[in-house]
């Protein structure tokens, strides 16, 4: 069965195929800022296949504005804002840079940007809006150079994906189509248009013909034929007839009132989802001169949703907001997607889309993936406790980044997030990825209901201790997101204070309307206070100053086992472990071990002199010297190089 063929169709379809004309529709699939500019749209890369096989499409485009977007601001400001500029916008600050930067060419916007709401209160919150306020004043010009150069293409349909800070520079340049080639069908979708956000972006925005709620691959082929017989001269009762049942559809009526779909149940197979085609926009990137120092890399989609969502929704996470079923391809097509991709564009960086990985793959996929005997830098999103085991057979598959969720190194503050992880199999982890060469990058996270600065305080005093490892890239509090447990269940201590204030000044549309549409709330702050905050983001900038320069490496030698530190600024300090009983008790805190646990251990293989006092006091030897962390009862060992 195919993806047309899903959910049976009316019986009147099948007597009016013949009014449908045989590949007639021009579609062009538009990726507008603030998509990231080093690797295609994975959305509308899988969706292009799908679109150029459609019986009722004559051809399809892809148009990466986003890179058209880097020349023309890097062109207008002489080179004085360019890729670092995009970048921190592309990777999402949540207060809505992105959003406001094209407010300016969203219908009437008087004023110059310092002027603007959003700048005033940004600011005085401590943001950078000097390169952001150049682009801002650019933005109304490339909207229009833009759709004049789609509306002199020919194209029947646009559709436009839109996830993040992209929803405003989608909504612009589909207004500014609208008053230049008011013909031109467009359609949005994306992750900004789950549940009520579609329907909101859809009533708020007449130059939004359709908005397609949910996953595209069930909704657009069914679209695309009604709208091919509607500009075959579709009566207009037929046509309103066939998209209403059209599931998961926002359209309007011949009048241009909006109307609603309910979502289609169930979710797209991943055997049916196409093989993404990246062609477009390898061709487009190079004719980008803003873009030319850019090192590509090529998303493959391995699965979709999280099995762990599906059992414990962590409480701060608003993604998979209606698709949190976890599925995933079989790893021998996946093998076929990624050889493929690699050979077709000689691009080595591969990043797996995936919010967390299929564990199956750990046996399948990635020895796969290390036969292929080629210098591949993986990425993948993992759950923060694997084991070396595991870690060493994703580095021997070519994977170099992962992105591990840690958010914290409090065991309390891990499982009022519902991680499902403690605090010290998040240090293990950070140390076996030092000694694997994985980079993990990974953020710090504060502000849950619940949480004292007790908490925080354990891991603090051991900074210095662990500057060896990998440090967090940001120290941030957490922002009420849409569809997380904190957003729908108040109970669990966030206090919701409506749409973002920020963003609000953005869109200025009334509140009730915002409620529906925007994913980031404001909120009461909790948990740990401004001055807790300010002290926990000052360590953690400490750690990443002092990381580049240390190192604890452990060399096993004979039966002992010498531990080198170069983790302060003087002589480096080296640590014998001479006896077996030493040698063995550390190498078993690799794992990470209660002190009663270590011992009967311990004794249990044969070290009659591991009694308790003997054990105590190796561990307080060790955690004077800094080459153990200790949380609560667990101990850990901090050496990188050694196997467990």
């Amino acid at each position: 069965m195919s993806l047309l063929e899903i959910e049976p169709r009316p019986a009147q379809y099948e007597a009016e195929e013949e009014d449908c004309p045989a590949r007639s529709l021009r579609v062009l699939l538009v990726c507008m800022p603030w998509a990231a500019l080093d690797m295609p749209s994975l959305a509308l890369s899988t969706l292009t296949p799908l679109v150029r096989d459609h019986k009722t499409v004559k051809s399809v485009d892809v148009l990466y504005a986003n890179l058209r977007w880097a020349d023309h601001v890097f062109s207008a400001t002489e080179g004085r804002v360019g890729e670092r500029h995009f970048n921190r916008i592309a990777r999402g600050d949540f207060i809505g840079t992105g959003e406001w930067i094209f407010s300016s060419a969203l219908g009437d916007q008087p004023g110059k940007a310092a002027t603007t709401p959003f700048h005033l209160k940004a600011a005085a919150q401590g943001a950078e809006l000097e390169a952001p306020a150049e682009m801002y004043a650019l933005a109304p010009d490339f909207v229009r150079q833009l759709a004049r150069e789609i509306a002199g293409g020919g194209y029947d349909v646009v559709g436009l994906t839109s996830t993040f800070d992209q929803n405003i520079p989608s909504l612009a340049l589909a207004g500014e189509l609208a008053a230049q080639a008011p013909d031109v069908i467009t359609i949005l979708g994306g992750a900004n248009c789950e549940g009520s956000q579609g329907a909101a972006l859809h009533r708020n925005y007449p130059s939004l013909d359709y908005v397609v709620r949910g996953e595209a691959e069930l909704v657009l082929p069914e679209l695309l034929r009604v709208v091919a017989r509607s500009v075959a001269g579709l009566s207009p009762e037929a046509r309103a007839a066939e998209l209403k049942a059209v599931s998961g559809l926002c359209w309007r009526t011949e009048a241009g009132e909006p109307r609603v779909n309910p979502p289609r149940p169930g979710m797209v197979p991943m055997d049916r989802i196409p093989t993404p085609d990246f062609g477009s926009y390898f061709d487009e990137l190079l004719h980008t001169e803003a873009c030319k120092d850019v090192l590509p890399k090529v998303p493959v989609e391995g699965g979709r949703g999280c099995w762990w969502g599906e059992k414990h929704h962590c409480t701060f996470c608003g993604l998979n907001g209606t698709t949190m079923a976890f599925r995933a391809k079989p790893p021998e097509r996946v093998l076929r997607e990624v050889a493929d991709v690699v050979k077709r564009h000689q691009v080595l960086d591969v990043l797996f889309a995936d919010n967390i990985i299929d564990m199956k793959y750990l046996n399948t996929l990635l020895p796969g993936l290390g036969e292929f005997g080629w210098d591949l830098r993986l990425f993948f999103e993992v759950k923060s406790n694997l084991t070396y085991r595991q870690l060493q057979q994703m580095a021997d598959g070519g994977v170099t980044q992962i992105q591990p969720g840690i958010e914290s190194l409090s065991t309390h503050v891990l499982s009022l997030m519902r991680k499902g992880v403690t605090g010290w199999q998040n240090i293990r982890l950070l140390r076996d990825c030092g000694s694997l060469a994985i980079f993990p990058s990974w953020n710090i996270l504060y502000g849950f209901p619940g949480e004292t600065w007790a908490d925080y305080a354990p891991s603090i005093s051991q900074i210095d201790q662990l500057v060896h490892l990998f440090p967090p890239d940001v120290t941030n509090r957490i922002r009420l997101t849409r569809f997380s447990p904190y957003f729908s269940d108040p109970a669990l201590g966030m206090t919701n204070q409506g749409p973002s204030s920020l963003l609000s000044s953005v869109y200025g549309l009334p509140e009730k309307e915002l409620e529906d549409l925007v994913y980031v709330f404001d909120s009461e702050p909790a948990g740990l206070d401004a001055e807790s905050g300010e002290r926990l983001e000052r360590a953690m900038e400490h750690w990443q100053r002092s990381h580049p320069t240390a190192r604890l490496v452990g060399l096993e030698e004979g039966e002992a086992l010498r531990i080198v530190d170069e983790r302060r600024r003087r002589a480096p300090q080296e640590f014998l472990l001479g006896t077996p009983l030493e040698r063995d008790a550390y190498r078993s805190l690799l794992k990470g071990r209660k002190e009663k646990v270590l011992g009967k251990q311990l004794r249990e293989s044969g070290h009659e002199t591991a009694t308790a006092e003997r054990v105590a006091d190796l561990l307080a030897e060790w955690r004077e010297h800094g080459l153990i962390y200790q949380d609560d009862d667990h101990y850990v060992a901090l050496a990188t190089g050694l196997e467990w």
